[in-house]
C-alpha cells in the first residue's frame, strides 16, 4: 500500500468496516428469520432495501472493541453487555423518534420498559447475544477474514461502502418524505376539522355555505393526496415496522388505511393484466 491504513482499536480500517458488513447481516438474517417463524411469513426486517441492519453492526463492533476487554469475568462482563448494549439500542430509537416523529419498534406493552424503546427481555436478550459473540461468532469471524489480501480488502470494503451509502441516502429520502407527507396531512386534517365547523355553523345561520363547500373539498383533495404521498413513501416501513407516532397519529392512521386501498388497487390492476393477457 501507498500509505498508512487507518486503524480502530489496531485492527485495520478496511476490515473493520467488513466486520460492520458481517455483523449488519447476520443481524438482518437473525431478525428475520425470527419474525418470519413468529408471523408465519417472510418478513424482511432490514431497515435499508438490503438484507443488512446496522443496528446490528454497530452494536456488534461494540461488543467486540469495547466489551472485548471484559471476558474473564464473565457475571461483569454480561452485566456490562447488557447496559451497554440496551443504551444503544434506545439512542438509536430516540434518535429515530426525534429525528422522524414516528416509533419504528414500540415495546411499551411489555414490563419493565423505558418509553418504548427498550425493555428488560431485550436486554437480558443482547447480553446472552453478546456472549455468543465474543466467544463463538468472532473468533470464526476473524478466521474467515484472515486469508483476504489487503488489496481485496480495500477493493470489496470500498465497494460495499458505496453500495451501503447509496442505499443510506435512498432510506433518508424516504424517511424524510414520509415524516413531511405526515406532517402536511396531519395540518391538513386540521384545517379540514376547522372548515367543517365553519360549514356547520354557516349552515346553523344559515349563510352563504358554497364558498364554504368549495374551500372544504379541496381541503379534502388536498389531504387525500398527502395521504396517497405518505402511504407509498412509508410502504416498506410499514411492511417491516409497525409504525406508531404521538405527533402524527391520526395521520398514520389514514396513512394505513390508503396504503391498504393502494395495495388493494394495485392487486386488482395486476390481475386485469393478467386476464387481458390470457
Amino acid at each position: 500500500m501507498l500509505f498508512l491504513e487507518p486503524a480502530i482499536a489496531s485492527q485495520p480500517l478496511s476490515l473493520v468496516f467488513l466486520y460492520f458488513v458481517w455483523y449488519s447481516l447476520l443481524g438482518w438474517m437473525m431478525e428475520t428469520t425470527y419474525c418470519s417463524v413468529r408471523q408465519g411469513h417472510f418478513v424482511d426486517r432490514g431497515f435499508l432495501h438490503g438484507p443488512v441492519c446496522p443496528i446490528y453492526g454497530v452494536g456488534a463492533l461494540l461488543m467486540v472493541f469495547l466489551l472485548g476487554g471484559f471476558t474473564e469475568q464473565i457475571p461483569f462482563f454480561l452485566f456490562l453487555s447488557t447496559v451497554t448494549m440496551s443504551l444503544w439500542e434506545y439512542l438509536v430509537g430516540w434518535f429515530l423518534e426525534t429525528t422522524t416523529h414516528i416509533k419504528y419498534w414500540d415495546y411499551s406493552n411489555y414490563r419493565f420498559n423505558i418509553k418504548g424503546r427498550v425493555c428488560l427481555k431485550n436486554s437480558i436478550y443482547w447480553g446472552l447475544v453478546s456472549y455468543i459473540c465474543i466467544f463463538f461468532i468472532h473468533p470464526a469471524t476473524v478466521r474467515m477474514f484472515a486469508p483476504l489480501r489487503e488489496s481485496l480488502r480495500w477493493w470489496l470494503s470500498g465497494g460495499l461502502a458505496l453500495v451501503m451509502l447509496g442505499d443510506t441516502a435512498l432510506t433518508i429520502r424516504s424517511l424524510a418524505l414520509t415524516s413531511s407527507f405526515l406532517a402536511k396531512a396531519e395540518a391538513a386534517r386540521l384545517r379540514l376539522e376547522h372548515r367543517r365547523q365553519e360549514l356547520l355553523l354557516a349552515r346553523q345561520q344559515k349563510l352563504e355555505e358554497a364558498a364554504v363547500k368549495a374551500s372544504l373539498l379541496r381541503l379534502e383533495l388536498e389531504h387525500n393526496d398527502f395521504l396517497a404521498e405518505a402511504a407509498h413513501y412509508s410502504e416498506r416501513f410499514r411492511r417491516h415496522y409497525q409504525l406508531n407516532s404521538k405527533q402524527f397519529h391520526m395521520a398514520l392512521l389514514s396513512v394505513h388505511k390508503k396504503g391498504e386501498q393502494l395495495r388493494h388497487h394495485r392487486a386488482n390492476r395486476l390481475a386485469r393484466f393478467r386476464r387481458l393477457g390470457k
